[in-house]
């Protein structure tokens, strides 16, 4: 698509205990229910950002469904910054939209030093989330995933809560995802012809829906458009774009069915459960142990697998709520009955357990960095 030791064990148990007592009250009081799982839409905008540009239609439509744009102003960012793209890329995101800057690795041959450059740029000049690695080539050898484990690795230590989105466009090796290479592989780019037949790979299904995207291009038919979002959920793609765009390049403007798309995802999304964090058609004691492993790291750049049911970024007290109101009362039964309703205090605990987390890995960074200085001093 070119375009710790003993010493340590105390401080480490409290927060951990205090986590397993809430997840204990708030198991105690629920059952499970649950399906389905989130769709998001990923838009190729290749397209300028000036007067009734479909940026505009974009925007409109963040605060409806999720969606992900791949800015690309000059085949990556261009050779300065486009105040256009600045405002653009900032009402997208204020509405709710997440934006990836686009560069192109020419698949394991272009220069690293030419796409970290790019990288840089974006960071530079726009508030972006992500990066997207087109013409990622989809095997090995081990110098390739090395290639692109360097990729992702710079992507990261200029913001690690950005996305790296790479695009293989077709089938491709797991070690992508599991070295890391990137956080989620576009793994279908074709015409909307060629989707209803395609098999993902067999190890997709080992993984979170949102670690894969599918891109459909050249489908004329709305009906065929809503037809493809339910198969991407079928087939556990997060992610999809379908648009009557054709080539040679079909991501220059909005498909003319995109408010009907729109529509379609939101009506999809309407049917699953938010705190259902690993997908499995239940939200349950799996979702909250999600939500307990993350609530005291990720206070920002999080997705739905990490525990993030609302969709601010973060993973928080309000998230558990969410998963308290989803994790559905159990028929009652003679032993069940006693428990009740569950009182409010469980929530709470459960607050109080993350807050105290957050507090506790604040104040082991604080004596790390002392001991760090130390250390700096007595060289």
């Amino acid at each position: 698509m070119n375009m710790l030791r003993a010493d340590r064990r105390s401080e480490a148990e409290t927060p951990k205990s205090l986590l397993a007592a809430a997840a204990f009250a708030l198991a105690l009081a629920f059952g499970a229910a649950g399906n389905a799982q989130a769709l998001e839409i990923v838009v190729p905008a290749y397209f300028y950002p000036g007067q009734n540009s479909p940026w505009a239609r974009m925007t409109a439509a963040a605060d409806d469904v999720p969606i992900t744009a791949i800015m690309n102003p000059g085949n990556g960012p261009g050779g300065s910054k486009d105040n256009n793209y600045v405002s653009a890329v900032n009402a997208f995101r204020a509405a709710g939209g997440r934006v990836i800057g686009y560069v192109y690795s020419s698949y394991g041959s272009r220069p690293l030093a030419q796409v970290t450059a790019d990288i840089d740029r974006y960071a530079q000049w726009y508030a972006i989330d992500g990066i997207f690695v087109d013409e990622m080539a989809n095997t090995g050898p081990a110098e390739r995933l090395n290639y692109y484990r360097s990729i992702y690795n710079h992507v990261k230590g200029l913001n690690p809560r950005w996305e790296v989105m790479g695009n293989p466009g077709t089938h491709t090796i797991e070690q992508y995802l599991t070295w890391p290479t990137a956080d989620r592989l576009m793994v279908f780019e074709n015409v909307g012809a060629a989707y209803p037949g395609y098999v993902p790979s067999p190890w997709n299904a080992d993984y979170d829906s949102d670690r894969f995207v599918h891109l459909v291009h050249t489908e004329p038919s709305a009906a065929n458009m809503a037809a493809a979002l339910e198969l991407a959920v079928q087939r556990s793609a997060g992610g999809i774009y379908v648009t009557d765009d054709v080539m040679n390049n079909p991501w220059n403007t909005l498909p003319t069915y995109w408010e009907a798309e729109v529509a379609a995802a939101a009506g999809i999304n309407a049917e699953y459960q938010a705190a259902d964090f690993n997908q499995d058609g239940a939200v349950d004691a799996a979702d909250l142990e999600r939500w307990s492993a993350n609530a005291p790291l990720m206070t920002s750049g999080a997705f739905h697998r990490h525990g993030d049911a609302n969709g601010d970024g973060a993973v928080d007290g309000g998230d558990l709520l969410i998963w308290q109101q989803q994790f559905a009362p159990a028929p009652a039964t003679a032993s069940s009955a006693v428990a009740g309703v569950p009182e409010p205090a469980a929530c709470w605990l459960a607050l109080a357990a993350a807050a105290s987390c957050r507090r506790w890995r604040a104040e082991r960074s604080r004596r790390r960095w002392r001991r760090r200085k130390r250390g700096f001093a007595s060289q």
